[in-house]
């Protein structure tokens, strides 16, 4: 047995007033009166003998004590030591209702709707002496009910949790659970979701106990959208390369066909066939022509789906904004070759070129990004990407030192072909001559490597982005007059001023980010079935929640896009997955609460009615 309130069990020591009384009970006296026929009717336990009145006479007393107990056990809570959360203080439901809660089984409940089914069943066991506390968590946790005493307020709440179209995050709702379970300790944590908490994820205190609810399916299948990017081809007006990955739940039971649908504006342009194999990932680009504001729509069909949200993906083609860059060089002699690799970029009408001396550094007007060709700053620019050609001395995070004579190489190894700056080089075709050695160092990552020196590498220095070239294009043999260096100069203006989180001027982000915003209203427009659906909201501040999954634009012209994205929350497990896990799991299960107080006021109701029967049944008044 336990007691969660023990602190009542002084009230025990009231059990000496009883004692006091029968201990120290008055004498009889011996009184003449007039005649004895009323007494013939005196309850037949004064006729009894000594022995028996003197043993009623303590059953009588022990009786009064286990009264006064049993209420006093009441007001202490006592309760019998089973594993259920009768034996706490504090009930905490841990709801997840982030996107894969939407799966709906063969009677077309979602996930998050039988959690709420069972949850109101598990609580109907608990006493209402227990504090029970709500916590819904997505991407991040909201307390939806502090602890309360109050069940009708609580299942309200309850109710009122609806699914939100985004990835969840565990980790962040624990460190919310941990705080309230402290509390009012001994706390019982229920934890209800499609998929159990991680193995690692720390340690609770001892009198926290955590319950699973598995709400996953026995058998769930789930092609999905993991990774998408877009960005303009170099050198090519309005053409775009297009990257999707793809990717089947593990938990799938069988591979997957399916379809990827790619619509331009409306009209479709073209289509692949994709085999999934459960736990697979497929990637692969593809190039489309479109112009600025045409509505790109890329959907993935299957015939077996149990999770629609992640199926396809609309954004905004992005806008063809020329680049600003300044080319830096120390005279007025120009490299043929690096003057033609910008020319025809600038042709392309993503770029717009400003030439300078050392001696109009700094710039008055702002760039995108800046092309220091032979030529260093005393005092380097941290808040602009650059662009390093023959670097030479040292500035800010570049360490570099000129050659006297320049060396020939016939071949360079690659470091990195995955790297943006290598797209669509032929790397294996390039000889160069080195004419600069520079040092790699911290988060700068070689890309082309000749002899034992780096002689073109790429990265961030305290976020800024950096593009080092220790070689002479005119120089070079088998570089300048072939399409690779154009395209590598092309590649590295888009990359120095590509931002994370936006894709050329179009912002790209994961639903739940919060983003700044301006204007007084925002528009949502999403695909339903095969009809554009618009929904018009006012601004209350200037930032936003993307909370739900579409494109969006304010009344200021401000637009993106907003998607799941996320290969763990599309990867749903099943039940089967989690069958042989060292996790905690309950179902709802008949039998009587550990709460004993309903059994302690029957017994005291039963003992008084004892007590009365035995010794005041033939009483006289």
């Amino acid at each position: 047995m336990q007691f969660l309130n023990p602190e009542y069990l002084w009230w025990l020591l009231l059990g000496i007033v009883p004692l006091m009384l029968y201990l120290f009970r008055r004498k009889s006296k011996k009184v003449s009166v007039s005649t004895l026929v009323f007494f013939k009717t005196l309850a037949r336990e004064h006729q009894e003998s000594a022995w028996l009145r003197r043993l009623k006479k303590w059953l009588s007393f022990a009786l009064t004590i286990l009264v006064l107990s049993l209420a006093i056990f009441i007001l202490a809570r006592l309760i019998a030591p089973q594993d259920d959360a009768d034996r706490y203080r504090t009930v905490l439901i841990l709801l997840d209702r982030s996107a894969s809660m939407s799966v709906e089984d063969s009677d077309g409940k979602s996930r998050l709707e039988t959690a709420k089914d069972i949850l109101k069943e598990r609580l109907k066991k608990v006493p209402e002496e227990i504090g029970v506390a709500l916590i819904a968590y997505d991407i991040r946790p909201e307390v939806v009910q502090p602890r309360t005493l109050q069940r009708r307020e609580l299942i309200s709440r309850l109710d009122e949790i609806e699914i939100r179209p985004m990835a969840e995050r565990s980790d962040t709702a624990l460190e919310s659970a941990r705080i309230i379970s402290a509390l009012e300790p001994p706390t019982a944590v229920w934890h209800a979701s499609d998929r159990p908490l991680p193995s690692g994820a720390g340690e609770w205190a001892e009198d926290v106990a955590v319950r699973e609810l598995n709400l996953a399916l026995p058998e769930v299948i789930n092609p999905a959208i993991t990774a998408f990017q877009i960005r303009p081809v170099p050198l090519e007006y309005a053409r775009y390369d297009v990257y999707v990955q793809t990717a089947l739940n593990e938990a799938a039971p069988a591979p997957v066909q399916a379809q990827l649908n790619i619509t331009v504006g409306g009209i479709p342009s073209q289509f692949r066939k994709i085999d999934l194999e459960p736990g697979e990932r497929s990637g692969f680009t593809f190039r489309i022509n479109g112009s600025r504001d045409q509505l790109l729509r890329v959907e993935l069909e299957s015939e077996s789906d149990d999770f629609a949200l992640d199926n396809q993906i609309s954004l905004p083609l992005p806008e063809s904004r020329p680049i600003l860059a300044a080319w830096i060089r120390p005279d007025d002699e120009e490299d043929p070759y690096t003057r033609f690799a910008l020319s025809s970029i600038q042709e392309s009408g993503s770029f717009e070129l400003l030439k300078g001396s050392p001696a109009s550094w700094p710039l008055s007007e702002k760039v995108d990004v800046v092309i220091f060709d032979g030529w260093l700053p005393d005092e380097w620019p941290t808040d602009i990407p650059a662009i390093v050609l023959n670097p030479t001395g040292a500035a800010g995070p570049v360490l570099a030192r000129r050659l006297d004579s320049p060396v020939p190489y016939d071949s360079v190894r690659v470091g990195n072909e995955d790297h943006p700056l290598l797209f669509r080089v032929s790397s294996g075709r390039v000889a160069v001559t080195q004419t600069a050695i520079f040092e790699a160092a911290g988060s700068l990552e070689p890309l082309w490597i000749a002899g034992r020196e780096p002689i073109l590498a790429a990265g961030e220095v305290d976020g800024q982005r950096l593009v080092l070239m220790g070689f002479s294009p005119g120089l070079s043999e088998r570089l300048p007059l072939t399409s690779s260096f154009p395209i590598l100069m092309g590649n590295a203006l888009f990359w120095c001023v590509d931002k994370a989180g936006q894709v050329d001027g179009v912002n790209l982000h994961s639903t739940g980010d919060f983003i700044p915003v301006d204007g007084e209203s925002i528009t949502w427009s999403h695909w339903n079935g095969r009809e554009m659906k618009r929904q018009r909201f006012p601004l209350t501040s200037d930032i936003v929640e993307l909370d739900r999954i579409g494109v969006w634009e304010t009344d200021t012209g401000e637009r993106g896009s907003s998607q799941i994205l996320s290969a763990r929350e599309s990867d749903i497990p099943a039940r089967s997955e989690m069958a042989n896990s060292d996790q905690d799991y309950f179902t709802i299960e008949a039998g009587w609460a550990s709460n004993l107080k309903l059994w302690l006021l029957a017994a005291v109701i039963v003992f008084l009615l004892m007590e009365s029967y035995l010794f005041h049944r033939h009483a006289v008044y």
